[in-house]
């Protein structure tokens, strides 16, 4: 377990890439459970409720699994599929760990509203972090360059966002 939770890291670290992984499906099962339940728990405070947090986690789940099965498919390496979404879901869980705790570590106003610079701050860089990590596992996966696997992240990103948006703000 602490081999694989090093491998993540790693991957977070541009260190490595989904290669080295184990293509196993079960290990992309559990990445899986644990990025929709961290990743509701992050941005619960935007939808207002767990359910909702829910089904907004599971709709981008299911678009990434979508987008790296149609990349994958579209170049002939689909083999790297369980792999990809592997580190993709994986990695996930870690940067929602470390973006849990931000909420709490700003001052708020009386009525709950501002929230400190430095938490916005934190914010931005650790989306920049998770999208340059989705390139580089895109890079890897694709036998791209970094750049291409950054905009590629950058697409699926802003991709997300709207959809959610869309469905759930309209």
């Amino acid at each position: 377990m602490g081999k694989l939770l090093n491998i993540f890291v790693d991957i977070c670290l541009l260190r490595t890439g989904p290669q080295a992984l184990p293509s196993s499906s079960f290990l992309l099962l559990v990445c899986a459970f644990l990025g929709l339940i961290t990743g509701a728990l992050v941005v619960v405070g935007t939808f207002g409720s767990i359910i909702t947090s829910l089904f907004a986690q599971l709709l981008d789940l299911l678009m990434l699994t979508g987008l790296v099965w149609g990349l994958l498919s579209s170049k002939g390496l689909i083999e790297r599929f369980i792999q990809t979404l592997t580190a993709l879901f994986g990695c996930g869980v870690l940067i929602n760990l470390v973006t849990m705790p931000l909420p709490t570590l700003g001052p708020e106003d009386a009525t709950g509203a501002e929230v400190a610079p430095i938490v916005v701050l934190l914010y931005l860089v650790i989306i920049i972090w998770s999208i340059v990590v989705v390139g580089h596992i895109m890079r890897h996966a694709l036998n791209t360059t970094l750049p291409g696997g950054i905009v590629i992240a950058f697409g699926y990103f802003f991709m997300v966002h709207y959809t959610v948006q869309q469905l759930f703000f309209s």
